[in-house]
């Protein structure tokens, strides 16, 4: 038999006959694509202490192939169980409703194709052995594997994929599908293709033809998965075109979930959808994203008139569609969407597909399932669920408030894996938790001590913990650019992978979800966070600020040098005594007004960067001149001039109300949901400017964001235009609206100094701030302090506070 070393993209399943065939599709290190089939895999579930009638009805059942009899954990105690193997996968949900009416059922509600990657412990790379065979697919290679089934695990590697990108263009008359144009990427290299056009069933045909003879591992576009691949089906009803075989089994794509496709053996990545979550745009055009990240634009073609300019200049409408089409590639490969989704199928053991489609809790699924499987005796897994409606929220990390000032020379010291580090210390597990158990967390929850009985998370982090070390000191040792960067996403993927760890056993709808874990690490996160201040301030430090994994403690020296030596030693001392911490950065200066969770600070080690929380600046609808409003008064505050400050809040509201601004830096976004999903959404301005941008032409897709500019606050709902970037915005903006806006915005520092929302859009107040009292100002008293210690000598070391 031949090996392969195969890279997995998806996987899947299809009933030959009367038998089961598991379909793992991927790509070879030599960039082959390759289907791989295996039989022998049938679909179970467990019923925790079935009657022997129950077991004799089921051994009667035509649909049953087998009945094993074995011991399973379940809360904290050893129990009989069944593992009922049946024909079909789809059979499993009739039997699990009509038996847990009297028995619970364990492991009856996951994916098939999940089910056998986890039970033969297969990872996203692994080495096929098997036999190569003329298949039902349109891959380079179809292998059937062998008996076992026949395949080792290997270390993760990254193989060039494949890449098509698409954009159509209809009649906004008609809807008539006018052309489809795409690019092909492979290599690195893209390729530019003749454009699709003519009667809209060969266009369609031949796209599909197109995608057959192109072959790509990965499909994307500009919204294709909300319109560009619906479309195309509805005209291809329409006009009668053949089934769109676009699968590599030559299958139809298929919906899943509210927004993706599936196609077989290939990935759909929309570049709007992967734009949107990792950049957090304020406008999410095409033409914005492509302006602000690649330098580039969209061609000047109007879609609200393309029947007109198809009419006029055919060439320029498909030169228009070729270019969305590319943009859209640069945009993934901008991203590296494509390598960040490997290192996390990597981590998480997952096909491609699976990682790109699914939420974090399918993630910890098969990292947690493949534990507790292999556990003897194996630990239950209950199927998913939801907390009761009236289970008492988790009470959130320890938040230490900060008092308003300006202060100097801070250290931001973050607790290394917090959460992941609390549950191995502690041996917080849903295998752990025990009336009888001696670790006794904030909540009251008790858990059984390692020496007794290591918990499948402690167990699980842990080795995620040291694969990430491991990780991170080849990254250290790597000798290229290319090796060093692979090195980085990947112990990124495991960092992201272990943090997220908490947020599923905080939520109300994963199938481990306990109340009792929850809030047990949250008790003695805060509990670790106290005592740390606690013991700072004894020693004569003050801690400015803390929030959940941080602390910003203000150093007792007034230098460069010496803060970072103290910060160093103080994150040592603590990581040997309490828990792992970091030292972070330099803040020099850090102000706050004294609001919760609201600070700016100007980092000068070890990099030089803002550091911005809870103002505008951070807000996807705040406009654009607010924010670099707000980040110049920063900056004067930061530089200790608060005078100017001033000045440049009160110029920047007058500039705002005289209309001496560009119209494209007042431009409001916000996402909009579907408009029946809105109580009454003729009163949402954000569907009031979806509806006129759809009556332009343009695309809207729910869970979009929209722009607009606002024309008359004082109608209600206020009166606004859709703005498109690219396109003349001709109408005139609510100055005062906006005028206000903003003053209420740098009114949340300026206030401060004295200055009101109020004073700012006057330009004046009665008593200038200015005057010999501004001298007691309390930002002033802050600079003036005296340090905690006056030692500043370069050989002083933390010994002389602790």
């Amino acid at each position: 038999m031949d090996k392969w070393n195969v890279r997995l993209l998806s996987a899947g399943y299809k009933r030959i006959e009367d038998d089961l065939r598991i379909e793992l599709y991927g790509i070879t290190d030599d960039g082959r694509s390759i289907c791989i089939y295996y039989k022998g895999f049938g679909p179970y579930f467990e019923v925790i202490e079935p009657s022997e009638e129950l077991l004799t009805e089921l051994s009667n059942d035509e649909n049953v192939k087998s009945i094993e009899r074995l011991d399973i954990f379940i809360r904290g105690k050893i129990k009989k169980a069944a593992k009922v193997f049946v024909t079909y996968p789809w059979l499993v949900p009739d039997f699990r409703s009509r038996i847990k009416s009297n028995f619970e059922v364990v492991a009856a509600d996951i994916p098939f194709h999940h089910r056998f990657l986890y039970d033969v412990n297969m990872n996203a790379c692994f080495c096929v052995e098997g036999e190569e065979v003329a298949g039902e697919s349109s891959t380079d290679l179809t292998v059937n594997m062998g008996e076992g089934p026949s395949f080792k695990n290997i270390e993760p590697f990254n193989p060039d994929l494949k890449i098509l990108s698409f954009d159509i263009e209809n009649s906004i008359k008609e809807g008539t599908i006018l052309a489809i144009c795409y690019v092909t990427e492979e290599n690195g290299v893209m390729k530019y293709h003749e454009p699709i056009h003519g009667d809209e069933r060969s266009i369609i045909d031949n796209f599909t033809k197109i995608i057959q003879k192109e072959d790509p591992d990965v499909i994307t576009g500009y919204n294709i998965d909300n319109y560009d691949i619906p479309t195309i089906m509805e005209r291809g009803g329409i006009s009668k075109a053949g089934k769109l075989l676009w699968g590599r089994d030559y299958s139809e794509p298929k919906k899943v979930g509210k927004r993706g496709w599936k196609i077989t053996g290939r990935l759909v990545v929309d570049a709007w959808w992967s734009a949107k979550m990792q950049l957090r745009p304020k406008q999410e055009t095409l033409n914005h994203i492509a302006k602000t990240y690649l330098g580039e634009e969209k061609l000047d073609v109007d879609p609200s008139h393309m029947d007109e300019e198809w009419a006029n200049n055919k060439e320029k409408v498909l030169e228009y569609c070729k270019k969305d089409a590319e943009l859209a590639l640069k945009i993934v490969d901008y991203l590296e969407a494509l390598r960040k989704l490997m290192d996390l199928s990597a981590v998480s053991k997952l096909p491609l597909e699976d990682v790109h489609t699914s939420g974090s809790s399918t993630l910890i699924d098969s990292i947690l399932i493949r534990e507790a499987d292999r556990t003897l005796p194996p630990t239950a897994v209950p199927m998913t669920s939801t907390m009761n409606n009236d289970e008492d929220a988790i009470e959130g990390g320890y938040v230490h408030d900060i008092e308003p000032g300006l202060y100097h020379w801070v250290i931001v010291l973050d607790f290394k894996s917090m959460y992941p580090s609390l549950i191995i210390r502690n041996n917080i597990c849903f295998t752990t938790l025990n009336p009888e158990g001696t670790i006794v967390a904030p909540n009251g929850a008790k858990f059984l001590s390692k020496d007794v009985k290591e918990g499948l998370l402690p167990r699980i982090l842990t080795e995620l913990m040291k694969q990430r070390d491991e990780i991170k000191k080849k990254m250290k040792e790597s000798k290229t650019p290319d090796e060093y960067r692979y090195y980085d996403g990947l112990q990124n993927a495991v960092k992201v992978l272990m943090n997220a760890f908490y947020g599923v056993f905080a939520s109300s709808f994963y199938r481990f979800t306990d109340h009792d874990i929850g809030s047990a690490i949250t008790g003695f996160a805060r509990e670790t966070v106290k005592r740390l201040i606690t013991e700072l301030n004894e020693k004569g430090l003050k801690v400015v600020y803390s929030d959940t994994d941080s602390l910003f403690i203000q150093s007792p020296y007034q230098n460069l040098e010496d803060t970072v030596k103290f910060g160093k030693e103080t994150a040592e001392k603590f990581s040997q005594e309490v828990s792992q911490m970091e030292f972070e950065k330099v803040l020099e200066p850090l102000f706050s007004h004294g609001k919760k969770k609201r600070y700016v600070g100007r980092s000068v080690w070890p990099e030089n960067k803002m550091l911005i929380r809870g103002y505008e600046i951070r807000r996807s609808d705040a406009f654009e001149y607010q924010s670099n409003c707000l980040m110049s008064v920063f900056e004067k505050v930061l530089d200790d001039n608060p005078q100017e400050a001033i000045k440049i809040a009160k110029e920047s509201v007058s500039r705002v109300l005289s209309g001496d601004v560009p119209i494209e830096d007042l431009v409001i976004s916000r996402t909009s949901k579907s408009f029946n999903s809105y109580k009454d959404p003729d009163t949402q301005v954000n569907v009031i400017a979806a509806k006129k941008m759809i009556s332009l032409g343009y695309d809207f897709t729910p869970g979009m964001k929209v722009s607009w500019i606002v024309t008359d606050s004082k109608k209600t709902p206020q009166e606004v235009e859709p703005y498109v970037s690219g396109r003349p915005f001709t109408y005139r903006p609510d100055y005062r609206y906006y005028a206000e806006r903003l003053a209420q915005t740098l009114a949340r520092v300026t206030e401060f100094f004295g200055w009101s929302e109020k004073d700012l859009i006057m330009g004046s107040q009665q008593v200038t701030l200015f005057d010999s009292s501004f001298e007691e100002n309390p930002v002033i008293s802050q600079k003036k302090s005296k340090p905690a210690s006056k030692k500043t000598s370069k050989t002083t070391s933390l010994n002389d506070f602790f």
